[in-house]
């Protein structure tokens, strides 16, 4: 892969390692790029089913926000992907014959390429940080093919010369990715997501991955330290949940002013221009 383009792909995975569904759904010319960071628990027996292509993280890191950490460490000079590692992915695209409003396929090879590709372009244009929308956000002509300052989950990609290096990715548990997108959306960095090219998850909180350690009360006590982080644009709320481990219980949801905290980073730097 040359310099301008996607130099690595990453899937940090947990109790999972003969259900990697994310790495199974990629080309072959894709899986040469990708390497799988988990616990010091798993990497044996990981490094058997994909030799070579296993990174152990250090035997004190047993959550997702500081392993999302030590990933961008170490990538942090590259052009790089992290994957979560139950991700199917889907292009969706107006119907031209009106109904059903959309319509949606499973990605090709060609597919994975236009959107690699696109992805590269986005860097190129100067947007460091981004990703494709999950399938469940609500469909929008009018915010289609592309959406831009909204919530990031599940995928990322960094144009990891551009990011600070000061970023604290690991004082919000549980809700590390909307941390670090608002601590960059609000120095100035603008998201972009693809509405085009999707991905799919497993349920919150499906066996494996971050199932082993969240619980209900872990994910409040997260939703409430964001809010305190960012009461400018964090608002907290109740949901009853109606599917998964969690069915029936209320937990804490997320309303996030996405767009607000990217405005806030263009008026203090007018602020700061005209004194």
């Amino acid at each position: 892969m040359e310099n301008n383009m996607i130099n690595h792909i990453i899937i940090p995975t947990l109790g999972r390692m003969d259900n990697q569904v994310t790495y199974n759904s990629l080309p072959d010319k894709y899986k040469d790029i990708t390497k799988f960071v988990v616990q010091t628990h798993e990497f044996a027996e990981m490094n058997k089913r994909y030799a070579g292509k296993v990174l152990e993280l250090p035997s004190e890191i047993n959550r997702i926000a500081p392993t999302r950490e030590w990933i961008f460490n170490e990538f942090k000079d590259t052009r790089h992907i992290v994957f979560d590692d139950d991700l199917e992915f889907v292009v969706k695209e107006p119907n031209p014959e009106s109904t059903p409003k959309w319509l949606s396929r499973k990605f090709t090879e060609k597919d994975f390429d236009d959107a690699f590709s696109l992805i590269n372009n986005w860097m190129d244009e100067g947007i460091a940080f981004g990703g494709m929308l999950p399938v469940w956000v609500i469909p929008d002509i009018s915010q289609w093919p592309i959406r831009e300052n909204q919530r990031m989950m599940t995928n990322w990609f960094f144009d990891g010369p551009r990011i600070p290096r000061d970023l604290e990715w690991n004082r919000v548990q549980a809700a590390e990715d909307f941390d670090i997108n608002l601590q960059l959306l609000t120095r100035g960095f603008k998201n972009r997501q693809s509405a085009k090219y999707m991905v799919t998850c497993s349920a919150t909180n499906a066996p494996g991955g971050c199932s082993t350690w969240r619980t209900l009360e872990v994910h409040n006590e997260a939703q409430i330290m964001l809010q305190k982080l960012w009461p400018n644009f964090v608002k907290i709320r109740e949901k009853e949940v109606t599917s998964g481990p969690w069915k029936g219980h209320i937990k804490l949801a997320t309303t996030i002013q996405h767009k607000k905290a990217y405005e806030s980073s263009q008026s203090n730097s007018l602020e700061e221009f005209f004194g």
